[in-house]
């Protein structure tokens, strides 16, 4: 049955592309599946961590998500994510919003052969389809309110930067006091064996070093991870991350 609440829909005001699409994408009116009024606002709040499956529920339903930031305007708050801005950034890079299988995923770009077909005085067979590349997605990851950590160090609790699964041409904004040159990034798993890695020359870019890589995280399982990155000849700065 769906869960009974007044709708402030009313008060919603999009702000940016991301409220535009999340807010509308994904109509759910029977509220088949929603939180209870409590969890919302707690949401809206960010008083649950950033792992609660609920955040996850709110990129499925337009309703729960416009009730959400109709809480946070109305208290004056900008920002749905707990207390990083990663999950939005990445989200915001994004130029198209497909609904695949009841979740939404960010995608960019696809690519793949076209069919081929046989001469005209042939029989015509059925057409051959290549399976579709891997989705493209591009994004930004701002390092800079990250407390940097050595790969030896313990992990404090620190909000996750949050991927999306896929192919991703990621703009990485590294901490302040990073030196321009040659980079390495990976993915690590809990066992931290790396998953994913990638190289690039990162340079300064209005007053930021800024490093664009590009990661094939399409084959992860969704879970958190360590993001690994440093300057050739330096030790690994590990920040925490989230594949969704």
């Amino acid at each position: 049955m769906a869960n009974e609440r007044q709708s402030p829909d009313t008060e919603f005001t999009a702000e940016n592309e991301i409220d535009l699409v999340l807010g509308n994408a994904n109509p759910n009116p029977e509220r088949a599946g929603c939180p209870p009024r409590d969890v919302l606002v707690a949401l809206a709040r960010r008083e649950r961590p950033a792992t609660d499956p609920a955040y996850d529920h709110l990129i499925k339903c337009s309703p729960c998500y416009r009730e959400v930031r109709a809480l946070q305007q109305a208290a004056g708050e900008r920002r749905l994510e707990p207390t990083s801005r990663s999950w939005r950034l990445a989200a915001a890079a994004a130029l198209l919003l497909a609904v695949v299988g009841g979740g939404v995923w960010v995608v960019v770009s696809r690519s793949g052969k076209q069919p081929t077909v046989e001469q005209a005085t042939q029989v015509e067979p059925q057409p051959q389809i290549a399976s579709p590349a891997p989705e493209t997605v591009t994004a930004q990851i701002d390092l800079r309110p990250y407390r940097v950590l050595r790969s030896d160090a313990a992990a404090p609790e620190q909000e996750p930067v949050l991927l999306p699964r896929g192919r991703i041409t990621a703009t990485i904004l590294l901490p302040v006091g990073s030196e321009p040159g040659e980079y390495e990034t990976q993915i690590l798993d809990s066992d931290l064996r790396s998953r994913a890695a990638a190289s690039g020359v990162a340079e300064i870019r209005n007053f930021v070093t800024t490093l664009q890589v590009t990661l094939e995280i399409e084959s992860l399982p969704p879970g958190a991870y360590q993001l690994a990155v440093r300057r050739q000849g330096q030790e690994w700065r590990l920040f925490p991350a989230r594949v969704w």
